[in-house]
């Protein structure tokens, strides 16, 4: 079974994030073979380890999607599905990386695949307390090339409260709308920081208030997102914001581990897993314009480029 072959049999298990034991269940009846295989249980779900000796190196992606499950088509060029480039395709190249560095007698690295990245990130923030190799390499489709850094996330919701009354008579009320748009504005004026790894930028994702259009609106709120380039703090003091949730952005300043790979080296403006590791780059075959979309695929050329890229690291780094 070829990457290509591998990928269209991960592609007919749908995974959304919460509902990824059938492909789990798949994985790991197939790397038994060959691995110690374990797996940790994650709410009704589970990670996967299969570890060969003592790992220094981890190749790591997950293997939930987004919901809305894709017809699974093919033509010369391209495979398409739910999960081609995001992560399934990376998925079939790990796997068959490793089973063909295990037959020539590799050593001292494993795979990890967790679930729930596309929702909490609950899979990798349990996996992590499990392993500490020396390496991980996490698989996202990068298009072949290494990625060193990316921002973080911060998310925040702005509420605020007025008083209803008809709204004929405004006066008798306070419009929670109103509040909120003003303070909306306020945050969409300040400028965000920038450096290595571009632009911060700030996203109002939803808006939410009142009942109907003759009533004074008494409760408004929005959620907003915003893709950091610096840290939680320095954003938090930044817009004046007091409770969020965040992640903060990553790059990876050892020139000498950067320099055993001889792919481009970039930054992102995503987030991924690498920020829960101690020492993670992202790599991986096919490209990320495609994920999350109707229209999700990834080439035949690039899947069995890709096992054999993983192929070479695991002989290079384990």
């Amino acid at each position: 079974m070829n990457a290509t072959e591998l990928t269209k049999e991960l592609l007919k298990i749908p995974s959304p994030s919460g509902e990824e034991k059938e492909i789990g269940n798949y994985l790991v009846n197939r790397l038994k073979t060959n691995f110690e295989v374990t797996t940790q249980k994650v709410d009704n779900n589970f990670n996967i380890f299969a570890i060969k000796g003592n790992p220094k190196l981890v190749l790591q992606t997950h293997i939930d999607t987004v919901p809305k499950q894709l017809e699974l088509k093919e033509d010369v060029g391209f495979v398409y599905g739910r999960g081609a480039c995001d992560t399934k395709g990376i998925i079939a190249c790990m796997v068959l990386a490793a089973e063909e560095a295990v037959k020539v007698g590799k050593t001292n690295f494993g795979l990890v695949f967790t679930v729930c990245e596309e929702t909490n990130f609950a899979g990798i923030k349990q996996a992590v307390t499990q392993l500490d190799p020396e390496l991980v390499i996490v698989g996202e489709p990068t298009d072949f090339k290494v990625v060193y850094g990316q921002k973080g996330i911060f998310s925040f919701k702005i509420e605020c409260k007025g008083k209803s009354a008809h709204s004929a008579m405004p006066e008798k009320g306070d419009s929670a709308i109103i509040k909120l748009l003003d303070e909306l504005d306020r945050i969409r004026k300040i400028k965000l920081p920038e450096n290595e790894l571009g632009k911060t930028t700030l996203n109002i994702g939803t808006i939410k208030g009142g009942t109907v259009n003759n009533v004074i609106p008494d409760y408004a709120e929005a959620d907003i997102s915003v893709r950091t380039t610096v840290s939680a703090e320095e954003i938090k003091e930044l817009l004046g914001i007091k409770e969020a949730v965040s992640l903060d952005p990553t790059i990876i300043t050892d020139q000498e581990l950067l320099d055993k790979f001889s792919y481009d080296k970039i930054t992102v403006p995503y987030f991924t897993e690498m920020y829960f590791w101690k020492k993670a780059i992202v790599f991986g075959p096919g490209k990320i314009e495609f994920a999350h979309s109707d229209d999700e695929k990834i080439s035949k050329t690039d899947l069995e480029r890709g096992k054999e890229e993983y192929l070479q690291i695991i002989n290079l780094l384990s």
